[in-house]
């Protein structure tokens, strides 16, 4: 769906801070028209899209809520029209020893890594079909690949991701819609800054080729190609953007 200012309409999750703000800014420098979704306040993101010269609007929705998803869909078909791109980015990661994991924690993991991105794939690409144009990214982690300790939940959630890429695209792939996974190594947002401690960002800057942490502004290219044009033949991947780290 292209609006009357030719901007096509990216909806990014867990849009606040972090990966997913890097995502929406770089969107609207694209030229996309942005609906940031959160469960925290979106204004500094919000003032990063409207200064890159297109219009953007947040949303607050707890993404473990199936009936805030119904709430949240409805409105945005009510007032864009549908999504032609669509960011899973957000994430509930808490670090729990498997051991103590319980049933609670895990299935919140699920319903905020997982399913959510399977609703609103679902909600929106209906429209997609309609259109004969649409783009999903899914976010995993490279951490998939090479779990560390106290992750179990998380990893789960984000192979089970990788999975639901592939199926999605198989679904879809003859409707002019692409559907892929970023996988992003340790970047060093304000929350990961914050609450890794300095030996993890040690070790995993060995275990990459590039050695360096990387930064939000590592991922932005490869989602901007994704949700292009340039990527039309391009369908069920999973970039990892990670320094290196999974081969």
């Amino acid at each position: 769906m292209i609006d009357n200012a030719g901007h096509r309409v990216a909806l990014v999750t867990g849009a606040a801070r972090g990966l997913g703000q890097a995502f929406a800014e770089r969107l609207a420098q694209d030229g996309c028209r942005l609906v940031l979704v959160d469960l925290d306040d979106c204004a500094e993101t919000l003032a990063l899209v409207r200064r890159a010269g297109v219009v953007g609007r947040s949303a607050v929705c707890d993404l473990a809520e199936p009936q805030q998803i119904e709430a949240l869909v409805r409105d945005v078909l009510a007032r864009e029209g549908g999504v032609d791109i669509l960011v899973n980015n957000a994430a509930w990661q808490p670090p729990v020893p498997w051991d103590r994991l319980d049933a609670a924690t895990l299935r919140r993991m699920l319903a905020v890594n997982t399913e959510a991105s399977f609703l609103l794939a679902q909600a929106f690409a209906r429209g997609m079909v309609e259109r004969g144009w649409g783009r999903i990214v899914n976010l995993a982690s490279s951490s998939a690949w090479s779990p560390p300790p106290a992750f179990t939940g998380y990893i789960t959630t984000k192979m089970a991701n990788v999975g639901l890429t592939r199926a999605l695209a198989r679904e879809l792939g003859d409707h002019g819609i692409t559907v892929n996974a970023i996988a992003p190594g340790l970047t060093r947002t304000d929350a990961a800054a914050a609450d890794v401690p300095a030996w993890i960002w040690d070790r995993v800057k060995e275990q990459q080729l590039i050695h360096r942490a990387g930064e939000p502004r590592d991922l932005v290219g490869a989602l901007s190609f994704l949700c292009s044009d340039d990527a039309a033949f391009i369908t069920g991947q999973t970039y990892h953007v990670d320094g290196g780290a999974v081969l």
